[in-house]
């Protein structure tokens, strides 16, 4: 399955936006991401799961005849916060994915590394550089 970066996104600000110190429950996320056009449970579980991975997160999707059972997103990690503040802007995320459309496939780490040189050059035009 393809991790939709976008879906990725929405996933962060939801948790971040959550006022519970434990992060939303999962029908608060479904029905945030929703919001956005996201419904497929497969994706959202996804996208989970690879958040987990990269510690990006706190919580977890549980699979279970090959379908989501459980979704839990947990809160952000200090990374996911770090990987979150990097994309949070909305000029900076559509310049950062301009960048990545000239990529076939880019990872997580990647995508923040290239926002965060988004951010460098809009602060160099902003001071003159």
């Amino acid at each position: 399955m393809k991790l939709d970066h976008d879906l990725v996104r929405h996933i962060l600000l939801a948790i971040e936006s959550n006022e519970n110190i434990s992060g939303p429950d999962g029908k608060e996320l479904l029905a945030s991401v929703s919001k956005r056009g996201y419904v497929n449970l497969d994706e959202i579980a996804y996208s989970i799961t690879k958040l987990k991975e990269a510690n990006y997160i706190t919580g977890k999707a549980s699979w279970g005849d090959n379908m989501p059972t459980e979704i839990i997103p947990g809160n952000l990690t200090f990374e996911g916060h770090q990987f979150l503040d990097n994309i949070r802007d909305d000029s900076v995320w559509k310049d950062t994915k301009k960048v990545l459309s000239k990529f076939s496939s880019v990872s997580l780490t990647f995508v923040s590394s290239v926002a965060s040189s988004v951010i460098t050059q809009l602060i160099k035009q902003q001071i003159g550089i």
